[in-house]
């Protein structure tokens, strides 16, 4: 018996015409099956119950090594993307006791408590970045604000020199990107990732440091982690704290420019971090939720997903779901008693990052406008240009006016 058609999908179905693309998938059906532009089939859930229940759901693992076949899941190839699935041994790609083992290493510094302790260092450093934005007349915003602010942030709790981050903000991006990653650069820039992480963590923990990097460290010596698994870690935090929320206040800030009348107001306000939570539902940062494997056959809704699939559940789309979210295509800052959007995920993988990334993404958006209340696109924003396709989809400059000409 021959299951559902396959729908193909290519970066260019995701730039301009991103909503069109994600709202014909959510119509198909709430499971389509996706052919990536490598060949690989993966099966998309679309709709926003049923990719609730699929992110708590245990039949949909993170451990591709659970599968049962050496045909099933990435069949042993590599492909664009893969990065979080395939190399190290993190909680990303682990599940159950060995995924509460790893988050809990570094759960402590990413608490609401933890996070809002970094207030003031978040507020210096947007306003310094901010200043430098407000020196020049043109500038690209993303790589002069939207991607060092996460960046310097995240270095500094984790323990990381400021002067080290822009090389390892680069090499996440590239490992992140579309490239096929056994190809000689990736690997390169692998390696080099690798040996940055062997550099930071070379010399023994002090009693002192409040770090992420000296938590690992202490872990290892206590036997609660292995040296592999701190050093994924630390990957993985690069990876996933630093491009996510520099897409997040990247877009955000061109909303709210094409928006000012009626939404940047609303920054001042003690509404200020439900706007942010809205402008997340309506464009999430993470597209599609990282990848999960079924080692049986799932049922969901009238669609039975193979045993040995590769899954991704499309948050993008899921937060747009007319069914869950009334005006769901409208930014509504002021919703009432809403579904908790998909945004962070839902479950035991819920981003461990949530606090952190919403208070820097507020804060940010409160310091760039303050500074800089004329500030403008330089190109209407539905013309702004992508790279990525699945997990990380991100805008490659945002050129911006710093003041009104006359």
């Amino acid at each position: 018996m021959s299951g559902p058609e396959s729908i193909p999908l290519e970066p260019a179905d995701l730039d301009a015409q991103a909503e069109a693309a994600l709202r014909a998938l959510r119509e198909h059906d709430a499971v389509v099956p996706v052919d990536l532009p490598e060949g690989l089939r993966v099966w998309v859930i679309t709709r926003y119950q049923e990719g609730r229940k699929a992110l708590t759901d245990p039949r949909f693992v993170k451990d591709m090594h659970r599968l049962q076949h050496p045909e099933d899941g990435f069949a042993g190839k590599r492909y664009a993307e893969d990065i979080l699935a395939v190399e190290g041994r993190h909680m990303l790609n682990s599940d159950g006791a060995e995924h509460t083992r790893l988050r809990s290493a570094v759960a402590s510094y990413f608490t609401a408590q933890a996070s809002a302790g970094h207030e003031r260092e978040i507020r210096q450093i947007a306003a310094t970045l901010a200043e430098n934005v407000a020196s020049q007349e043109r500038v690209d915003l993303m790589s002069t604000y939207a991607q060092p602010l996460p960046e310097l942030v995240i270095g500094r709790i984790i323990g990381v020199p400021d002067d080290t981050m822009p090389v390892i903000g680069r090499l996440s991006r590239q490992l992140s990107s579309r490239d096929n990653p056994a190809t000689a650069p990736m690997r390169r820039a692998y390696s080099d990732l690798v040996d940055l992480v062997r550099d930071l963590t070379a010399h023994p923990p002090t009693d002192d440091a409040q770090t992420v990097i000296s938590g690992l460290q202490k872990a290892v010596v206590r036997g609660d982690l292995s040296r592999r698994e701190a050093a994924s870690t630390l990957m993985l935090l690069f990876a996933a704290g630093i491009s996510t929320t520099a897409t997040g206040l990247g877009h955000a800030a061109a909303t709210l420019m094409c928006t000012h009348a009626v939404l940047r107001p609303l920054l001042g306000s003690a509404s200020a971090a439900s706007l942010v939570d809205e402008i997340l539902r309506h464009h999430p940062p993470i597209q599609f939720a990282s990848w999960r494997f079924v080692p049986v056959d799932v049922p969901v809704g009238s669609t039975t997903i193979p045993a040995g699939s590769l899954v991704l559940v499309l948050l993008a789309s899921a937060n747009r779901d007319p069914a869950a979210f009334p005006a769901a295509d409208e930014l509504v800052p002021d919703r009432q008693a809403p579904p908790a959007p998909l945004t962070f995920g839902r479950g035991p993988h819920y981003c461990i990052g949530v606090h952190l990334a919403r208070l820097e993404i507020r804060i940010g958006l409160q310091t760039l406008f303050e500074r800089l209340p004329d500030l403008q696109l330089i190109n209407p924003h539905q013309h702004t240009t992508w790279r990525g396709l699945l997990l990380d989809r991100t805008i490659t400059s945002l050129p911006v006016i710093t003041q009104t000409i006359p």
